[in-house]
């Protein structure tokens, strides 16, 4: 079984297997440093779940200047397996009418960090790299927030369409945007460019 794995592996382009190996290492690093450092504190997490909260609130007023939308940082309590738990969220509110709340998981961090993994991962110039990163993050970052203003919006108005519209169309819509970065991102990169990293 291992000679067949290890002879399958060496089939691999050379390539390849350097941009799987160098996947691998880099998810087991940032696991180990976010679930280790940053998770407990909410170091990255905070912030960003403030961010998108507040700024989905500005662009849902935007949107609807004859609506009051507010925003609070709230905890919320729940129980799961028995056991009361405590999330960290930031609530939006219509009219002092509560819709939704954006927790961690919705804040977009994980999505970035696949993004920039894949790039870093990917053999190009470091420059291409940093510049495809910070346009790409301010883009992924702004499509979260239409997405979660979106979310609000449908919560209020089509309230049987958010389970299907927050797991399925708008997961998909954020991923096909995330495949397109990548896809020009090395779209245009010619073997010399790729073999310099």
């Amino acid at each position: 079984m291992i000679r067949y794995i290890s002879s399958g592996w060496s089939q691999i382009p050379k390539t390849v297997r350097i941009f799987f190996l160098k996947a691998f290492l880099l998810f087991i690093l940032w696991k180990t440093i976010y679930l280790l450092f940053l998770l407990p504190g909410r170091v990255l997490d905070g912030p960003l779940t403030y961010s998108v909260g507040v700024l989905t609130t500005k662009t849902l007023n935007l949107l609807n200047p004859s609506q009051d939308f507010t925003v609070i940082n709230a905890i919320d309590t729940f129980k799961a397996e028995g056991i009361v738990q405590y999330s960290q969220q930031m609530r939006i509110y219509l009219n002092k009418q509560r819709t939704l709340g954006i927790v961690d998981a919705c804040n977009g961090l994980e999505i970035l960090v696949l993004y920039a993994g894949f790039l870093i991962c990917f053999p190009a110039p470091i420059s291409r790299k940093i510049q495809f990163i910070l346009v790409g993050f301010l883009l992924i970052y702004l499509i979260n927030i239409i997405r979660c203003a979106a979310l609000v919006l449908i919560y209020i108005h089509y309230n049987e369409y958010l389970d299907v519209s927050h797991h399925f169309i708008f997961t998909f819509i954020v991923y096909t945007f995330i495949f397109l970065l990548w896809y020009i991102f090395a779209k245009n990169l010619t073997l010399r460019e790729k073999l310099a990293k």
